[in-house]
């Protein structure tokens, strides 16, 4: 196996941690297990009914709910292959190749610790919304680097010949509104504040709702030592919610106009088509979980196709990048 196999292989793990992060949250699995890295004490979670009642009796403020339990080890189990995996690309590239080339994936492996601190503290803090967004943010992290790792380790990753249409810049811009984006969502989901509004495109009814900013938005406020399901009130959820949808406006009529840009150059045409259809594809589930009340598979896929934005933009900063870069 050659190098960049296994990156592009811990690209496609890094995906799947991703989703399957996005499943367990979404199914409210997040505290399936209370404890960490273990599950009711054991690297397993408990299914048959004595392990169930010894868990019961172990942890007594936290009844087993096997059907949770398992998603949330399955999360645990791949995080933990890809973290043996990037500690892999290191050693290899810290081995075989110049000094330069393992400063990356140096730099992830710190990131997969912290992003298991992250999995650690969303546990021991009972789900703080700060430390969820935080922890989605640190996969999509983890994703963005492996795939520039990935791109650097494969010959046919060349930069364009530039022809004027697009730079560097538009991109980098791009990439930073997606990310706010993806924040927004997850500060969304972490609030519980899905569901806040319903109907499309006005909210209950209303194209200005009551909205309260400042408490939907104030990250260091203290929120008791149980935080499933949410704590604030109504208005302060459909002000996250409402925020969430600007931002889908505004990258939304930034990627249009970029998409623009990309199909007028033969060598990124292929990218601006792949852009397109995922930005079509993720406004039609944002609709869908509005007004189907966020359906588990549609809401899952949601964020899976964030993240499939999310690596389309790397692609695009990789090749939108000069010639000596590397």
């Amino acid at each position: 196996m050659h190098y960049k196999h296994l990156a592009w292989i811990a690209v496609g793990l890094a995906f799947c941690v991703v989703v399957l992060g996005a499943f367990v949250r979404l199914s409210d699995a997040g505290l399936g297990c209370p404890d960490w890295p273990g599950c009711y004490g054991h690297l397993a979670w408990p299914n048959e009914h004595h392990e169930i009642a010894a868990a019961n009796e172990a942890f007594p403020e936290r009844a087993a709910e096997p059907h949770k339990a398992w998603k949330e080890m399955v999360h645990r189990y791949l995080a933990g292959a890809l973290g043996l995996i990037v500690l892999t690309l290191f050693i290899w590239a810290y081995r075989d190749r110049d000094r330069y080339s393992f400063i990356l994936p140096l730099t992830m492996c710190f990131v997969i610790v912290f992003q298991a601190a992250l999995g650690m503290w969303t546990v021991t803090l009972k789900l703080h919304p700060g430390i969820v967004m935080s922890h989605l943010l640190g996969g999509m992290l983890s994703l963005s680097l492996l795939t520039w790792l990935a791109c650097s380790r494969t010959p046919g990753m060349t930069a364009y010949r530039y022809a004027g249409h697009v730079k560097r810049p538009m991109v980098v811009i791009g990439l930073l509104l997606l990310v706010i984006q993806i924040a927004l969502g997850g500060w969304t989901s972490a609030n519980y504040a899905a569901l806040a509004c319903q109907g499309f495109p006005a909210c209950n009814g209303q194209w200005l709702p009551a909205m309260n900013f400042v408490e939907g938005f104030n990250l260091f406020k203290a929120y008791g030592p149980n935080y499933e399901f949410g704590l604030l009130d109504a208005p302060s959820r459909v002000a996250i919610q409402m925020a969430h949808r600007l931002g889908f406006v505004v990258v939304t009529l930034y990627f249009v106009w970029l998409v623009f840009r990309l199909t007028r150059n033969r060598e990124l045409l292929p990218l601006g088509l792949t852009l397109a259809g995922l930005l079509a594809l993720q406004i039609g589930l944002g609709i869908i979980n509005v007004t189907m009340a966020l359906p588990l598979p549609v809401a899952t896929l949601h964020n899976g196709v964030a993240a499939l934005l999310l690596v389309t933009m790397v692609l695009l900063l990789y090749k939108t990048r000069k010639s000596s870069d590397s």
